[in-house]
Formats: C-alpha cells, sequence, structure tokens
C-alpha cells in the first residue's frame, strides 16, 4: 500500500461510495464499497467532523477537546487515521 502524508490544512472529505454509520448500541462504522470498518470511539468523532470544509488541524482541535488527550497524541492518531483511509481509497484529502 503507497503511504500519504497528510498535512494539518488538507481538508477530507469522504470518497464516493464512504458514508458514516451511527449503530443503535452507540457505536459506529464507517460503510464502504467493500464492507464496513468498525470504528473506535476518536476515529468515530473524527470521522464525524469530516464536511469538506474542516481542516485537519480543526478536527484534531476537535478531538482535544472531546477526550483527555494530548494535542500532540490526537495529532498522531488523527493524521495516521486519515492516512490510512487516504491510502485506502475512502476518504480524499
Amino acid at each position: 500500500m503507497r503511504r500519504f502524508y497528510v498535512n494539518g490544512q488538507a481538508v477530507p472529505r469522504f470518497a464516493k461510495g464512504v458514508r458514516l454509520r451511527h449503530e443503535a448500541d452507540g457505536s459506529a462504522m464507517l460503510l464502504v464499497p467493500e464492507g464496513a470498518l468498525v470504528l473506535n470511539s476518536v476515529a468515530a468523532v473524527a470521522l464525524e467532523l469530516v464536511d469538506g470544509t474542516r481542516c485537519l488541524d480543526r478536527i484534531v482541535e476537535d478531538v482535544v477537546d472531546r477526550f483527555d488527550v494530548s494535542t500532540e497524541r490526537a495529532l498522531e492518531d488523527v493524521r495516521a487515521l486519515f492516512e490510512r483511509l487516504t491510502a485506502r481509497g475512502f476518504v480524499q484529502c
């Protein structure tokens, strides 16, 4: 798989056929053409903020506000999430 680097000013958008779904039990999944990815709570919040206007830095700020996590850790986790999803073609940055 090709490695992607996503910078903080990138504005992520879901690729065609990809969407976020929340379940009745509070869990979330990313629906992709090949199936579904079960998300942890941080990934669910980060992807919930994908609206085509927020940059990655803003998404990281919102994750920090919602969770007891340092900015550095949130940046590392959120950037890794979006790099993986971009590499798989599920998100465009």
